[in-house]
């Protein structure tokens, strides 16, 4: 940033008075003016606007005109002050300065110019003086110099210093501004004049400035204060009174400053007081207030200002209208402190006026101060207690008395003494001794603390990396230092059957009476000590820990001792050497390494080395030191020496010397190293000069040789060479190798090899041969058959595509469930189909704090997060987000964002997981946010709550109404297709209306604006689960299936895995599309290149890749019977092959689970019916499911009849279904009972009714009779456990054809029940009311015309005719 700049630049201007001044200044920022006369009014003027009168034209009337004008490349920014009838009191200083960048500073942010205004009638400014044409000048004692300010109009003038007594002034040293004055040095007077002023002569005439007195004073301040210095209170008409009071020195200007609550109309008396002191002169300011009144109260001021400074001191009064006494707990009524504290204040929040008597109490007993000395009453009420012991705990009470007032207020408070653990045995165990291979042993850990601590053990292994090193006495393995050495022991892990090293039971923990105290004793059983090992006990409560380590060593046979040079017994000079002594830990202890120093050798009595003991090694030898580790892995020490640059000096004997643990005895290993001096560089073989033709190759070498190794560079015509395309340096720089030369290529090159010695240089000289035309022809040719070979490569991938083109319903099959109907909008075509109003569903990303992951797949992932409101102090909501894994690909990315405008075109529901918005920006990634459902998926959610499943209905009244409310909920969304449920809580669903995303806010309905619909239920992880809820869950999944059909939305996944439960027992149909890893999931099944979810899929979707509202009925029975089995795997033992897709298609079916009544397996079998148009619809399964819900004709209690009743108490509450159909007696139950539902005599195709009073009995194709698999529970991504067979395209264009006959004997039906049942096939809707005769669905029509059922009869002629 740069200053302005002036027009007139930095000089002087002079003009004569009544001459207009114009000033123009320019500057990078927005600019504002400054003038000398400050009472001088301003006018601004716009560029735009027009110009106003002169200010000449308005007589009496001055004022200093601004307005902006046309600024300047670089200087966009311009004002002009324009000043039209100047006085001679307009002299001074101008300043432009830029307007928010503060203080002006002259050259940096502001520009400046003095302008006198030449008037001959008024040479001095007459600025700054009193009324009676006197100035005054204050000095010090300390003042150096002194300024007269005679300020003149005309800076030519010649003007004279005069003085009351000439001759005590000298001239020398002083100097003259026309801007500021006369300064005169304090050293020209022999005594201070009087008066000074200044004279000079104009056209003949004498003038005289101002006179100016001199006045002496003092500017040492000594100290302030205020009285009194504590804040004050009293009561309503008692008189206040304050003191501010300031020493200064001898012949200080003082004044005082008060500033109180109700100064404009307060009755408050100040006067001053000024008395000479020895050494100071004592100044005060009194502040008084006769009567104080409540409205007296505040804060109270004095403010002392001196010639040189100022000075605040404040306080604070405060007025009761009557005595008081307040109490209440500082941090509630229980206070807990430590043991052992050096103090502790044991404190309430007391207020009262006047201060009331303090008196304590503990049980009801006074607290004895005089006698215990470690207690003591503050006289802030406070009880304080040193040394803080366990005894002292207990309940207090504050008793405050206020006697001439008749008050007194108690209080209770409760102190809690915590004790921090303490292990015994740390201080009455000695040390362990080694413990022998093989023995059985037990660790005792006994521990004291309160609360009582917890004891957990710890173990490490005996080398693992840390500073926890072994000292040994006489073979005895001993801890080193104390306990407070343990922290520095890292590495710790928990005690488990799968960690644990040595063969152990794990530990037991009881309570103890040890030293008269209850004590916690764990004990650690070990049975085969075979690893040396660390053991650690810690002890830890909420106020602190204690550990106690246990070297756990074991004997073992000692192994080996070795020393190793590193990288060489040879090393080259400047080189690294690392010299490594390594000694087993069980055998050798105090590793050290020593060099032998020849001299020292000579001066041992002139005996050989040979001869020396290896105890005494130290005598002729310098020890090295070096770094100890310990390798955990080999179970040794390993003392390191490093010589960062070896030189030729350190060549010599190394021996590293070692401690028997068994015996003491040093034993030692002797090393030689002989250290190869450096060799510069040196050529075996140069470049050589070379000619190569044009598109030739060219390879040169370098052979080079020295030690170290030299590093190889090469240069071309002095440029240094990279390698790059066409270019290759191999061999560590030895070989240059150039492909297709070019002739540009042709030049000098040249080979450097350097290292610490120095470097060599070699050159060759390259010459390129033939023209460039020949290579363009090559190119031409090269570029011409790549052209063809990329034409035939994408001919044949058209025609591949066109012989195999895919069926749009598989586009993104691994990617989306919840689609559009392909029949409304082609598959590929929703994502541009779709609209997405981010005005309306835009979130900021600062308002989401990601969490964990709750699921992730292949492509995508699903995290849990908080999404906070309008201000950051709002309490967060918790949402979860889907969003792509990084490197997600474009195709991903579109994925995600058609999953997205599908939500938006569904709308809100209550059964359906609702979107809540999205992160679409691109500064960042995709995101979109759903709604949380804290209890997971429904299949996990129903296995783990098999152990608390009640096999039978709640009849309590509280269960019936939300069961009505539900019910008639769903019949009014069912009519009306609301985007949302009034009769529920849910999240806010987005506004009707485009609103700003930035206001929307994500809070839980208040329990007042919650409809009564559905009241809050406890935690369903601590309620029971009954067939109740099992009809609920089905009912609601109908419920939000229907909605997505009326929003031509299709699932394609509809499974328990893709239902989430929510809070009130709300289920929530969601898609996890990319977020589930569907290549690890066992229930998506490969069929050619896609995974697919082959069990849940309806035939037609299987062999026709034909997906439709009907297909997903398919999958909605399979979903019931996930429901009624508890979370069971469908098709429990069935290999999925492609016999288990023929079958299928022949029309074989699941058996009934255990749990599921008649009337809900007819449901499930009517959902798979071959033919789709024959399911039901999702309106009629939802109202069939709502009936049974809110049946009430049943007899209480356990009145729900499942197919088989029996149920087993073993394998988790929940038994495996039997092979044998239900019986005759099963099945009349509900008939009779409710004579006039239809699903409750199992209406799915293929039953045949008799005669009122008997029953058929169904008969249908199932699976093998084997054991459902009660799975265990999975993580979030895998949501089943079974596993499929891959089936390969081809497979299924075999079974796709293949026409297969029911594995099991029929009998047929002829005459008339055949041709009846052939001619009637109505929908399973039209099954609502009248009579209606079924065809045999899963039978196969004859050549002869017969059908062949199901089902057994004991009367082959049943008639076909029914009551219902």
């Amino acid at each position: 940033m740069t200053p302005p700049a002036l027009d007139s630049g930095s000089e002087d201007l002079v003009i004569p008075v009544h001459t207009t001044l114009t000033i123009t200044c320019r500057g990078q920022r927005t600019l504002a003016w400054a003038w000398p006369d400050t009472t001088l009014p301003r006018k601004e003027l716009l560029l735009e606007r027009p110009a106003p009168p002169r200010p000449s034209d308005a007589p009496g009337q001055r004022y200093a005109l601004v307005r902006e004008c046309a600024g300047l490349p670089g200087k966009p920014y311009c004002k002009t002050l324009s000043l039209s009838d100047p006085w001679a009191s307009d002299t001074g200083t101008y300043r432009c300065h830029y307007r928010d960048v503060l203080p002006p500073i002259d050259g940096a942010t502001a520009a400046s110019t003095y302008v006198f205004v030449t008037d001959p009638e008024q040479p001095f400014l007459l600025r700054g003086v009193s009324s009676s044409g006197l100035g005054t000048i204050l000095i010090t004692r300390y003042s150096k110099q002194l300024v007269v300010p005679c300020l003149v109009t005309d800076p030519d003038l010649d003007v004279t210093l005069l003085t009351t007594d000439p001759m005590s002034m000298e001239t020398e040293g002083l100097t003259w501004n026309s801007k500021q004055g006369w300064t005169v040095p304090m050293h020209v007077f022999d005594s201070v004049p009087m008066g000074l002023w200044c004279q000079t002569t104009v056209g003949g005439q004498q003038h005289q400035s101002t006179s100016y007195l001199l006045h002496i004073t003092g500017s040492e301040v000594y100290n302030v204060k205020l009285f009194p210095e504590q804040p004050v209170e009293l009561l309503v008409g008692e008189a206040l009174t304050l003191n501010c009071t300031v020493s200064v020195e001898f012949n200080t200007a003082v004044d005082f400053n008060w500033t109180y609550p109700g100064k404009t109309n307060s009755l408050a008396n100040i006067w001053p007081k000024r008395e000479p002191q020895m050494h100071a002169t004592e100044v005060v300011s009194v502040f008084s207030i006769p009567s104080a009144n409540v409205s007296d109260t505040g804060l109270y001021r004095c403010t002392v200002t001196t010639p040189l400074s100022t000075h605040t001191l404040d306080t604070v009064v405060i007025v009761h209208k009557e005595p008081f006494i307040s109490m209440d707990y500082r941090n509630g009524p229980v206070v807990e402190v430590t043991a052992k504290q050096k103090s502790f204040k044991l404190s309430l929040v007391v207020s009262g006026y006047p201060t009331p008597e303090t008196l304590w109490y503990k049980e009801g007993r006074p607290v004895p101060e005089f006698k215990n000395k470690r207690m003591k009453v503050h006289p802030s009420h406070a009880l304080e207690i040193k040394d803080v012991m366990e005894g002292d705990g207990g309940r207090y009470t504050l008793v405050l008395r206020n006697t001439a007032a008749g008050l007194q207020e108690s209080l209770n408070i409760t102190l809690v003494v915590n004790v921090p653990p303490q292990i015994h045995e740390k201080k009455v165990a000695e040390p362990s001794s080694p413990y022998p291979s093989g023995s059985s042993q037990t660790l005792t850990c006994t521990a004291y603390g309160q609360p009582a601590p917890n004891i957990s053990w710890h173990w490490r292994p005996w080398g693992a990396p840390g500073p926890c090193l072994l000292n040994n006495t006489k073979g005895r393995t001993v801890r080193k230092g104390r306990s407070d050495q343990i922290s520095a022991c890292q590495n710790w892990q928990d005690i488990t059957p799968e960690s644990a090293v040595n063969e152990m039971e794990l530990s037991e923990t009881s309570m103890e009476l040890v030293d008269r105290k209850e004590k916690i004793v764990s004990r650690l059983h070990i049975q085969n000590a075979s690893v040396s090992v660390m053991y650690k006990c810690l002890a830890e409560n909420k106020v602190g820990r204690d550990e106690r380590l246990v070297y756990f060593y074991v004997t073992t046979v000692p192994e080996g001792f070795r020393v190793e040079a590193v990288p060489s017994e040879q090393p080259v000079e400047q080189e690294s050497l690392s010299l490594r002594c390594t000694a087993d830990n069980y055998t050798y202890e105090h590793p050290r390494w020593y060099r032998l120093e020849p001299r020292l050798l000579q001066e041992q009595r002139g005996r050989p080395q040979e001869d020396r003991e290896c105890r005494s090694v130290h005598l002729y030898a310098g020890e090295l030191g070096g770094r100890l580790s310990f390798r955990g892995a080999h179970n040794s020490w390993e003392l390191e020496v490093t010589i960062a640059a070896v030189a030729l000096a350190d060549e010599g004997n190394y021996v590293c010397e070692a401690q028997s643990r068994r015996s003491g005895e040093k034993q030692c290993l002797l090393k030689y190293i002989s250290v190869k001096p450096l060799e510069a560089p040196r050529y075996r073989h140069g470049p050589s000069n070379q000619t190569v033709n044009v598109t030739g190759s060219l390879r040169m070498e370098c052979d080079v040789e020295g030690r170290p190794p030299p590093q190889l560079s090469w240069f071309k015509d002095h440029q240094p060479l990279h390698q790059m395309s066409g270019i290759q340096l191999q061999d560590s720089n030895r070989t240059l190798s150039i492909q297709r030369v070019r002739e540009e290529d042709a030049g000098l090159y040249t080979c450097t090899a350097c290292n610490q010695r120095g470097c060599v240089h070699s050159s060759a000289s390259v010459q390129v041969i033939g023209s460039s035309d020949r290579a363009s022809v090559e190119i031409v040719i090269l570029v011409g058959t790549g052209v063809i070979a990329v034409f035939f490569w994408v001919l044949l991938v058209l025609i591949f595509c066109n012989v195999k083109r895919v069926n749009p319903a598989d586009i993104k099959t691994g990617y989306l469930s919840i689609i559009m109907d392909p029949g409304e909008v082609p598959l590929d075509e929703q994502c541009e189909y779709l609209p997405y109003d981010s005005s309306e569903w835009e979130i900021s990303r600062d308002r989401l704090r990601l969490g964990k992951v709750l699921g992730h797949g292949a492509f995508g992932k699903v995290i849990e997060a908080s999404i906070y409101g309008g201000s950051k102090n709002s309490s967060p909501d918790t949402v979860a987000v889907k969003m792509l894994k990084e490197g997600a690909t474009a195709s991903e990315h579109k994925a995600l964002m058609s999953e997205l405008k599908i939500l938006i075109h569904i709308g809100n529901h209550l059964n359906v997981v609702n979107l809540l918005g999205a992160c679409t920006k691109p500064n960042g990634p995709l995101m979109v946010v759903v709604e949380y459902c804290k209890y997971g998926n429904l299949s996990n959610y129903l296995r783990a709550k098999r152990e608390f499943f009640l096999p039978y209905r709640d009849r309590s009244p509280k269960t019936q109404s939300q069961v009505r409310r539900m019910i008639e909920a769903g019949r009014v969304e069912q009519r009306g297709h609301l985007p949302s449920t009034p009769s529920y809580p849910s999240y806010p669903a987005p506004p009707s209306s485009p609103t700003s995303p930035k206001s929307r806010t994500f809070t839980k309905p208040s329990p007042q604006t919650t409809p009564p619909a559905v009241e809050k239920l406890e935690d369903l992880w601590k309620s029971p689960l009954t067939i109740e809820d099992l009809i609920c869950y089905s009912f609601q999944v109908a419920r939000g299936m229907e909605f997505l059909a009326s929003r031509k939305c299709i699932h394609r996944d509809l499974a328990a895995r893709n239902i989430l439960l929510s809070e009130d027992n709300i289920v929530k149909i969601c898609d996890f599309g990319l977020a589930r890893d569907i290549y690890k999931d066992p229930d998506y099944v490969r069929k050619g290149n896609a995974r697919l979810p082959l069990k849940w899929m309806a035939p037609e979707s299987i062999f026709d890749k034909l997906y439709t509202s009907q297909s997903d009925v398919w999958s909605f029975g399979v979903l019931l019977w996930e429901i009624f089995s508890l979370g069971a795997s469908p098709y429990p033992g069935v290999q999925i092959d492609e016999d288990f897709c023929k079958r299928l298609k022949d029309g074989t079916r699941m058996r009934a689970p255990e749990t599921a009544s008649p009337e809900i397996y007819g449901i499930m079998l009517a959902c798979w019916q071959g033919e789709p148009r024959e399911r039901p619809t999702f309106p009629a399964l939802m109202e069939i499911l709502g009936d049974l819900l809110q049946d009430n004709s049943l007899p209480d209690g356990k009145d729900y009849v499942p197919l088989n009743q029996s149920q087993s108490s073993e394998d988790d509450g929940f038994s495996q279904t039997s092979s044998h159909p239900a019986s005759e007696e099963e099945l009349r139950m509900p008939c009779s009972t409710l004579p006039a539902r239809y699903y409750n005599c199992v209406p799915f195709t293929g039953c045949v009714f008799v005669a009122p009073s008997k029953m058929c009995q169904p008969r249908v194709k199932t699976f093998e009779e084997l054991p459902l698999e009660l799975h265990q529970q999975k993580s979030q991504q895998d949501s089943q456990t079974d596993s499929g067979m891959v089936l390969a395209s081809e497979e299924f264009e075999i079974i796709e054809h293949q026409t297969v006959m029911s594995t099991r004997s029929t009998e047929c039906l002829t005459g008339s029940l055949a041709s009846t049942g052939s001619r009637h096939r109505p929908g399973f809707h039209s099954q609502l009311s009248g009579q209606t005769f079924y065809n045999n669905e899963y039978g196969q029509l004859s050549e002869h015309g017969g059908v062949c059922d199901f089902f057994s009869s004991a009367d082959p002629t049943c008639p076909a005719t029914s009551n219902l």
